[in-house]
């Protein structure tokens, strides 16, 4: 019998995904999917402040704390004191941090190839739909990560 305990399957998935991208970018480029996601919103946002860093990831201060402080500590980004507010940070790309973004373009397009061969245009839609839809009630009712 098949599981219908959607909200669970959807957070199994969600994991079991996190997990086999991880495991690809930290064998081929030594950092984590949640690395390569902070690093591809610098590259659109190089510059940015915490917030919106944590905004755009949709992660919690102490979660973006601990990960900028990794990233930083990995040589991928450095922070640097807010000119316009002593007590906030602006977060940078380091030349590292570019060349794994780079790197990690083709690997995440492959990722997105795989999941075309697996699943049919229609399902594919079906469930951009789906998860969208998700976002949006979230949205709505303002829940914060």
């Amino acid at each position: 019998m098949q599981d219908k305990r959607l909200f669970f399957i959807i957070n199994k998935a969600q994991r079991s995904m996190q997990k086999w991208a991880d495991a690809e970018l930290i064998e081929q480029l030594g950092i984590s999917s949640a690395q390569m996601g902070a690093l591809f919103f610098l590259s659109e946002n190089n510059g940015c402040l915490l917030k919106e860093l944590s905004d755009g990831l949709m992660l919690n201060n102490s979660a973006i704390t601990g990960l900028v402080g990794r990233m930083e500590k990995g040589g991928l980004i450095e922070k640097r004191d807010c000119q316009k507010d002593g007590r906030a940070f602006r977060v940078y790309l380091t030349e590292t941090g570019r060349t794994k973004v780079r790197l990690g373009i083709p690997m995440v397009e492959g990722f997105n190839q795989m999941m075309k061969r697996i699943f049919t245009a229609e399902e594919i839609d079906f469930a951009i739909g789906f998860f969208n839809r998700i976002i949006a009630v979230a949205a709505e009712r303002k829940i914060k990560p």
